[in-house]
């Protein structure tokens, strides 16, 4: 294998960013972790980690169905039932983990039964072998408790826990970790999905230890009640704080946005994030601008899976 065929590659994240970065990835590497956040408390997820006591499946099953290849089955997967009462909002795909799970005797295990369903090219492990509780401490020094809280309280976050802290990683993401040739911290929300997708135990250690490039891609817009007013080296301060001096480079999209896209953003509270490139670079980080989003904006600002796993892939090559 050569070039970016060779590459062992471990993303962290969850919500729509990760799965966004499986897709461009999974056909252009040859090796492909991803770690996924286990913190959801809302919607279908949160209902089944209520119920059954499951971990939240939800983040799981939108990367599972990025690096599937059974496509028919991922769609089945992925659909929601709309109708109803006790099936109204689940996916199908969260409810066959949870089975999975409980029929394995353990959600890892369960969920490594349904990447071998749909034929996953590559790894999806929780970040956590149980799920984790989110405890966030906001700038004016309230706590709240639970992912779904986040955005009702809208406070500037300036520190998540989990619980219970000694929640221990699986041991194949630690293996993924010091085998990988580079590490990707996804877009996405930073406070309930990114970073939690580090904490559990053993992974800020693994990443300590890392030798090579980790790349963090920068989100384009700020997010009302977790990063309102952020520029992106608030945002690397952040994973500094929580997961240590890890990032070696920064990616950025350049380019500009329709207003009217812009004026959707702004009324809901979201603003372009700054990018401060003189702050970036007095970090230590290098910066690393394109143009990663898609051109179809009818869904909001995204970005686009094959220009994002390019410029993860050249990054990386640089460092090899």
């Amino acid at each position: 294998m050569s070039g970016t065929q060779s590459l062992r590659v471990v993303a962290f994240g969850g919500g729509t960013g990760l799965p966004v970065l499986l897709r461009g990835l999974k056909d252009r590497v040859g090796d492909l972790t991803a770690v996924v956040t286990v913190a959801d408390d809302g919607g279908s997820s949160g209902r089944l980690r209520q119920e059954l006591g499951v971990a939240p499946p939800g983040d799981v099953r939108n990367c599972l169905v990025a690096l599937a290849e059974r496509q028919r089955l991922a769609e089945v997967f992925n659909y929601r039932f709309e109708g109803g009462r006790d099936l109204r909002d689940h996916s199908v795909g969260n409810i066959i983990i949870a089975a999975l799970a409980d029929m394995a005797g353990g959600f890892c295990e369960g969920v490594e039964q349904a990447a071998r369903f749909l034929r996953t090219k590559g790894r999806v492990y929780p970040a956590a072998r149980e799920s984790l509780t989110l405890v966030v401490r906001h700038e004016d020094g309230t706590i709240t408790r639970g992912e779904s809280v986040v955005r009702k309280v809208d406070k500037r976050v300036s520190e998540v826990m989990v619980e219970p802290e000694q929640a221990e990683a699986p041991p194949g993401i630690i293996e993924a970790v010091r085998r990988a040739d580079v590490v990707v911290l996804s877009a996405g929300s930073l406070f309930t999905s990114t970073i939690p997708a580090m904490l559990g135990g053993g992974v800020r250690e693994a990443l300590a230890e890392f030798s090579g490039p980790v790349l963090y891609v920068a989100n384009v817009m700020t997010q009302p009640g977790e990063t309102a007013g952020f520029t992106v080296s608030d945002h690397l301060r952040a994973i500094v704080d929580h997961a240590g001096p890890i990032v070696t480079e920064v990616l950025v999209h350049t380019g500009d946005l329709p207003q009217e896209l812009l004026a959707r953003y702004e009324a809901e509270g979201a603003t372009p994030t700054r990018v401060d490139r003189e702050a970036i670079e007095a970090m230590g980080v290098r910066m690393r601008g394109a143009d990663l989003l898609a051109a179809d904006y009818s869904a909001g600002v995204r970005h686009d899976p094959d220009k994002l796993a390019r410029e993860v892939c050249a990054s990386a090559l640089v460092y090899l």
